[in-house]
């Protein structure tokens, strides 16, 4: 098991999404961790209300403010599908 199977375990990510870049900023305190998760293009995602299968039309970048990783603070960016 590798550094971003353990993330991913802890985020509980399933399918498509996986983890594309973490990096680990030391030079601030507290300490920063920043993922990227993206999904391959292509891949279906469950519609919110019907919870149908459907291709993102594009996606939009989004960062959120994660709990810690042990004492560093975590960020967690994505590009977000949209849907039809």
């Amino acid at each position: 098991m590798n550094g971003n199977d353990i993330i991913a375990l802890g985020l509980g990510l399933e399918r498509p999404w996986e983890i594309t870049g973490q990096s680990l900023n030391t030079e601030c305190t507290p300490h920063e961790l920043r993922i990227t998760l993206s999904a391959p293009r292509g891949s279906s995602f469950p519609c919110p209300e019907c919870g149908e299968l459907c291709k993102a039309h594009d996606f939009k970048e989004m960062t959120w403010r994660h709990l810690n990783f042990f004492q560093h603070h975590c960020y967690i960016t994505a590009d977000v599908p949209r849907i039809k």
